[in-house]
């Protein structure tokens, strides 16, 4: 689409790589100011990194406000249609996963525009391709607005020949390449997709869409003690309905074969995928489903962790879940106004017990020591208040429960020795309240 010169300079900066990472809101105002001087954007769209609200900070008066309907609305009566020419959007894309930038398709439909010109994105050390294509995706309106990607490490035949000007993302090499090797490094996807494929596999085995579980709720067969029985009946079902059957047996094997081809450990990417070693990651891949595998030290380990998602952990890892994790975790830290910081380890308290069924230990509320410890009274006073009453000096001590300890009322230099030792590590609820009573 053709731009006016007043139009065509970028007004939204999306940061991958983390040029802005020690730099606040202020300096990006400033960078802005010395970029485009004082009378070309009016305000700065920026993301709080607290509780990750959508803000403007006043270029000429730093009145950082929220960003909010009645702001849009006041913005669009003073600009109108140049609202876009006088609004700079700064997102840090490292911080903020899956925030989009508000009131784009209300603007567009109201102005027959984009409210974003112009993106540039600075993703000069980012290899995901999909975290270049997520920037992008802060535009609503993707197709109508102009990209400027800045990358490092890109070869020289990948841009050669591909012209300059507006083009479209999807029809360069260099995109095809970045996606391409996206695709190779999470080809895995996580394990529970392919325990999903075992199960859609069983399935196929038995001419039938739906699979009845045995195992219906996984925390109270732990507790029960129950899951090692059937998790054992649920392997051998697999074993011999899966790998048992040849049309998908073949499946898996291609399957499983293909992920570990582009696996950039070479052990996973060159061991044959035996009959032997394929039950055995079956059974490995069950096991590790409901979280009762231990580290086997050898080749099914590597082959878990890529299935897994993840190269450093066996902690499964699903994108989508990361961004709804990351929102809800920004989400609490600006309502749970009683959660409290980490303390530093001098002030904190580890109290501790042991037990083979927490679930059965738990039901009884005399033998339940950490119910129990929550309602101990420390005796070192919280508070200490001199008065006097009746012409006489008079102290009023208060003192806190352990419960009370959680609070985000107490400050972490109350947790002194004397307090650690007054409890220890296991605290007898009668030994506390006898000493309490005699301080």
């Amino acid at each position: 689409a053709e731009q006016s010169a007043e139009a065509g300079c970028s007004n939204v900066l999306v940061d991958l790589c983390g040029i802005f990472k020690r730099s606040s809101i202020h300096d990006v105002r400033d960078l802005v100011l010395r970029q485009f001087g004082p009378d070309r954007f009016h305000y700065v769209y920026h993301i709080d990194q607290v509780d990750g609200s959508d803000r403007v900070l006043c270029v000429n008066s730093n009145s950082d406000v929220q960003f909010d309907e009645e702001f849009y609305k006041f913005l669009c009566k003073t600009y109108g249609e140049a609202l876009r020419e006088r609004i700079f959007f700064f997102v840090d894309n490292r911080n903020v996963i899956g925030k989009d930038v508000p009131f784009q398709l209300v603007y567009q439909r109201r102005f027959g525009q984009p409210l974003f010109m112009q993106s540039v994105v600075l993703a000069h050390d980012v290899d995901d391709f999909s975290k270049i294509w997520q920037a992008m995706g802060r535009s609503r309106t993707m197709n109508e607005t102009r990209f400027s990607i800045y990358k490092s490490g890109v070869p020289e035949d990948a841009v050669a020949g591909e012209g300059a000007g507006v083009r479209d993302i999807k029809a360069q090499r260099f995109t095809q390449r970045l996606y391409e090797r996206n695709c190779d490094c999470k080809m895995a996807g996580n394990l529970s997709s392919i325990y999903q494929t075992l199960v859609s596999l069983f399935n196929l085995s038995q001419g039938r869409f739906y699979f009845c579980d045995e195992i219906v709720n996984t925390f109270l067969e732990k507790m029960d003690g129950t899951i090692g029985g059937k998790l054992a009946r649920h392997e051998e079902q697999l074993v011999q309905k899966v790998l048992g059957v040849q049309v998908p047996a073949r499946v898996l094997a291609h399957i499983l074969a293909s992920k570990f081809r582009r696996s950039p450990v070479p052990a996973v990417a060159e061991e044959p995928l035996t009959p032997a070693v394929l039950e055995a990651l079956l059974r490995h891949v069950v096991q590790q489903k409901f979280e009762q595998r231990l580290p086997s030290g050898d080749i099914f380990d590597e082959f878990l962790l890529l299935l897994s998602g993840e190269q450093r952990s066996l902690m499964e890892i699903s994108y989508t879940k990361q961004q709804q994790k990351q929102k809800q975790k920004q989400r609490n830290k600006s309502q749970d106004s009683d959660t409290m910081d980490v303390f530093d380890k001098r002030h904190q308290l580890e109290l501790c017990v042991e037990v083979d069924n927490y679930f059965a230990y738990a039901l009884e509320a005399r033998t339940d020591l950490p119910r129990r410890w929550l309602n101990l009274p420390l005796p070192v006073p919280i508070l200490s208040l001199t008065c006097a009453l009746g012409g006489e000096r008079r102290e009023i001590h208060v003192y806190p429960t352990l419960q009370f300890v959680y609070s985000h009322h107490i400050q972490a230099s109350y947790i002194t020795q004397e307090v650690k030792d007054a409890l220890g590590s296991h605290p007898d609820p009668d030994g506390v309240c006898a000493r309490f009573l005699a301080a």
